[in-house]
């Protein structure tokens, strides 16, 4: 279950999101909810990339682990 988060906004930033909430006839609390929302997962996936870059890194400057993959091929995946 989730759990509620309370947070305090400036006035002038409340405006500005409630207005864009009613623009997308959405109420404040649901409209800041799927902006979190979009921003953690922005951030798992830059995790994942930088993740991805460190690995990449890695085989590149040890051959070993390149020929490890070698051997055990590439997993083969339906990425859509």
């Amino acid at each position: 279950m989730a759990k509620t988060l309370s947070i305090r906004l400036n006035a002038e930033d409340r405006e500005t999101l409630e207005a864009a909430a009613r623009g997308q006839g959405k109420g404040l609390s649901a409209f800041v909810r799927e902006l979190a929302e979009a921003e953690a997962r922005r951030v798992r996936r830059e995790a994942i990339r930088v993740e991805g870059e460190r690995v990449v890194a890695h085989l590149a400057t040890h051959p070993g682990a390149q020929d490890e993959l070698d051997e055990i091929g590439t997993p083969l995946s339906d990425l859509r």
